[in-house]
Formats: C-alpha cells, structure tokens, sequence
C-alpha cells in the first residue's frame, strides 16, 4: 500500500515505473493465430524451484503425463517423480485456441494465488516470462492489477499458435530469450531457420531480440 505521505520524487519514480512497464508489454509481439483455430503447442519453461516432472504435469494441467515425457524425449517409464532442477529447460504441451487474431493456451494452467504474490510476480517467476502480466489481468477480468486475493484461481494465458508456415503445419513453441541468444543459435537449436524466426516474430535482426520475452519457434510436426 502506498503511503499518503509519499514524497514527490517517490510517486514519480513509480510513475516512471509504470510507464517501463507499458513500454516493455508492448515490445511483445503476439503470436498470430487465425480466429476459431485449435491445436496443440508448446511452451518452454524453467522452473524457478526444483521440482518433479509429475508436479509439472499437474502445474500445467497436461492430461497424460506420457505427453509430457514424450515432448521431453523421456521414456515412457521414466517416474513421476523424476527431478527437475531449478532453471532446467522443461517443454510443456498445452491446448492451442486462436480468437482476436492471437492464440492463447485453452484455459489452462489454472494457478492458485499464494500469500505476498503479484500478477508481475507469477508472470516473470512462477511462469518464467512466458506471458506478461497485463495478459493475465486482462483475461480475468481483473480491475487492479496490485488486488488479487490468496486463493483466488486464475488463467494463465500462454502464447501459442495454430498458423502452417509456408503452407506446412508445424508445431509452434512458446521460447523465452535467454541473455546473448542469437535468432542464428536459436533456429539452430529448434532445427528451424533463420527467416521463419524473423518472419513469424516480425523482427529483422539480432538487435531486436529482447531477453526474457517470448517468441515463436515453428518446430516440425
């Protein structure tokens, strides 16, 4: 809570805050996706804790755990309890629907508000920068983003797409920018190129990928 006696120079640095905060959820770029569309996509994520393969099944409300092992290259008989370190690259399928142009995960995952949480919060930490917070505010119809109670259930809007790229239908994966990428490292890590990259980002160079945002990988099917 903001004390009235904040002094002057205190409200316009939160001001100035704000404003940030605007201008970086903008930069975003929406992952396009033609209205009434459905499918399965995917998304990268990095724990912030360590956890278990089960507990992301359920975080993410994957129906069939052997879907989530199959997206990871796990076998089929690997635990539920099988460990996660912190930070560890976990591909997660979810429920792809496209509506107003853009495609967000199905109505999953759910999450339910801890104590001292924010929606700033639970985008960047609990869903490692895969959807910005205004999204998540938006969706659930939230007035103020700062009142949000503990307990309160809440859609987590993931990025996703149903779009083919030159007429071939692939798999889109939701991946955040870790710090140094390239679009030339990257294409060559999800075995894609460089100009799906581009084109599907609508971005033109290396000096236009923003750490910690999201982009769209188009993966083979």
């Amino acid at each position: 809570m903001i004390s009235s006696s904040s002094s002057p120079a205190n409200l316009c640095l939160c001001l100035l805050c704000l404003c940030c905060l605007a201008i970086e959820s903008t930069a975003q770029q929406k992952f396009k996706c033609s209205e009434g569309t459905t499918c399965r996509s995917l998304v990268g994520y990095r724990p912030y804790n360590g956890t278990t393969i089960s507990d992301i099944q359920k975080y993410f409300g994957v129906r069939n755990l052997r879907t989530l092992l199959g997206a990871n290259n796990l076998p089929i008989s690997t635990p539920r309890t099988y460990r996660i370190q912190p930070k560890q690259l976990v591909s997660v399928p979810i429920p792809c629907i496209c509506f107003n142009g853009t495609g967000v995960s199905n109505r999953v995952p759910i999450y339910t508000v801890q104590p001292d949480d924010g929606l700033y919060y639970i985008a960047t930490t609990m869903f490692s920068g895969l959807v910005e917070y205004p999204k998540i505010q938006e969706v659930n119809k939230i007035p103020d983003a700062n009142l949000i109670d503990v307990g309160q259930k809440l859609w987590i809007p993931l990025p996703c797409s149903c779009e083919e790229v030159d007429g071939e239908e692939v798999v889109h994966y939701a991946h955040v920018v870790q710090g140094g990428s390239t679009v030339e490292e990257i294409a060559d890590e999800f075995g894609t190129t460089n100009t799906n990259i581009y084109k599907l980002n609508g971005i033109a160079s290396n000096a236009q990928l923003i750490e910690g945002k999201t982009i769209d990988i188009p993966l083979r099917g």
